[in-house]
């Protein structure tokens, strides 16, 4: 329970450095992955040019594929795969994303990097509000929630831009 209590402070830490799309001066649609080495004490999350079609499964087949892009690296292990993408029916505006089995390895700020790659690169689909990801059909028990959206991600660090 300790874990539930502390992730949102541990998401935030881990994304408030992440550069936003904008501000890495990419236009058009792009694709999320975790950025540099731990010890570069740089953003967490960065962006990748994409084309191709902007529909949620070709773009997280993309996501899944992993960047092609130096200094990017790809928060999901290895051989995940994309089970199935649909809307929620009773939900307007959710996207239903299930991933295969092996995206259940992972936790904790892996776990929130991992999330948060998929639920900004489908943000750019239209009429997405928020996304719910499950494993093999399975929600992820130890998330304070299901339905995260790229709202809740901290892209930026307000307290770089003031003057000390």
């Amino acid at each position: 329970m300790i874990r539930a209590r502390w992730l949102p402070a541990v998401l935030a830490l881990i994304l408030l450095s992440a550069c936003a799309a904008g501000e890495a001066g990419t236009e058009g649609p792009v694709l999320w992955f975790c950025a540099g080495q731990e010890e570069d004490h740089g953003p967490a999350l960065a962006v990748q040019p994409y084309e191709g079609e902007v529909k949620p499964e070709t773009l997280l087949n993309a996501l899944l594929a992993g960047p092609t892009q130096e200094g990017l690296y790809s928060p999901f292990p290895w051989g995940v795969t994309l089970r199935q993408c649909k809307w929620d029916e009773e939900r307007p505006g959710i996207l239903l994303v299930d991933l295969s089995e092996q995206y259940g390895a992972l936790a904790d700020v892996s776990l929130s990097l991992a999330d948060y790659a998929v639920v900004l690169t489908l943000s750019q689909v239209e009429g997405v509000e928020g996304v719910e990801i499950t494993t093999g059909g399975r929600r992820v028990s130890y998330r304070s929630h299901q339905t995260l959206n790229a709202q809740e991600a901290v892209l930026w660090d307000e307290l770089a831009d003031t003057v000390s």
